[in-house]
């Protein structure tokens, strides 16, 4: 049944481009802090940086349509989440305040002083949680498709999930193996309105959408949304770091509302909304999202300061 999921989804969702022979996105890892993370690092003297955290049930495979032209202007760290993508993490570390500390400890891995951040999805309220302890550390965020206020606007399977520890607890156990199914193709077919992601990517989304570990971590993620968004959300007024707020229109999972009610807690911010883009909405949106990224990170966020 797995494999022939597997099978239907590389024959029906894939993108038919060829892919280049060398993988820049191959696993490679580094220890930080205690965790084996997984990274890609394109190094560029003397341009600024640009960190790219992954998506929910992604990895930062999420970024392979962009990475060229990232790399063209910018020092590019991509790494996933512990405890999301290839990056394993334990129950216990599942929480935005926990991860939000890995991305400063990823930064004095690699000598960065200050950087550009990107937190898609999961990576929202992680993002947020960074900035607000450490603003000094980053230039600018863009944060995207994933809440950051509570309760947020999300699709009812989603707040159930965040709301009630029973939908949890099916989700770990009696109806994990639908729940995996379901991850995975929203990372492959639903999370998208008309990106078609790589056959590496869809195979590397089935590892993880599949691996009982990576599994839990996730749902102990959404747990912690109770308490920790509240926190977040009260403290959104302070922060002074210049946010760029992007999001698809036609996001199911979150919905583009939450946009709007960022934009009206964070003090410095642009927001731009992608009509024809859903959840996945980076890859969705394409060369719009790249350009908005790139000018923002170059120039426009300086006025926001």
């Amino acid at each position: 049944m797995s494999q022939a999921l597997l099978n239907k989804a590389l024959n029906n969702y894939s993108s038919n481009k060829r892919e280049p022979a060398l993988d820049a996105f191959e696993p490679r890892f580094i220890k930080v802090g205690g965790f084996d993370i997984r990274y890609l690092y394109k190094e560029k003297q003397d341009a600024p940086t640009l960190v790219l955290l992954n998506g929910l049930p992604q990895s930062i495979r999420m970024w392979e349509s962009s990475l060229e032209k990232f790399s063209a202007h910018f020092n590019v760290i991509a790494f996933d989440i512990p405890g999301f993508g290839l990056s394993k993490a334990k129950e216990s570390d599942m929480s935005p305040s926990n991860l939000g500390q890995v991305i400063i400890r990823v930064l004095d891995h690699f000598k960065i002083q200050k950087a550009h951040l990107v937190g898609p999805d999961v990576g929202v309220p992680i993002t947020l949680s960074a900035v607000i302890n450490h603003p000094k550390r980053f230039e600018s965020i863009n944060i995207f498709d994933g809440p950051g206020t509570y309760p947020p606007k999300l699709s009812p399977i989603l707040m159930a999930v965040i709301k009630f520890g029973f939908v949890r607890w099916l989700a770990k156990g009696l109806n994990k193996k639908s729940v995996m199914k379901t991850n995975f193709l929203t990372a492959v077919k639903e999370g998208y309105y008309r990106y078609r992601p790589s056959r590496r990517a869809i195979k590397e989304y089935y590892d993880i959408t599949h691996n009982d570990a990576s599994h839990r971590s996730s749902i102990s993620f959404f747990a912690t949304y109770s308490t920790e968004l509240p926190w977040i959300e009260k403290r959104l007024k302070d922060i002074k770091v210049p946010t760029l707020i992007t999001w698809g229109k036609q996001d199911p999972f979150v919905l583009v509302e939450n946009a709007d009610v960022l934009s009206k807690a964070i003090p410095n911010n642009k927001v731009v909304i992608f009509e024809n883009a859903s959840h996945f909405s980076s890859e969705d949106a394409g060369e719009e999202y790249v350009d908005a990224l790139t000018h923002w990170c170059l120039h426009e966020y300086k006025k926001y300061k």
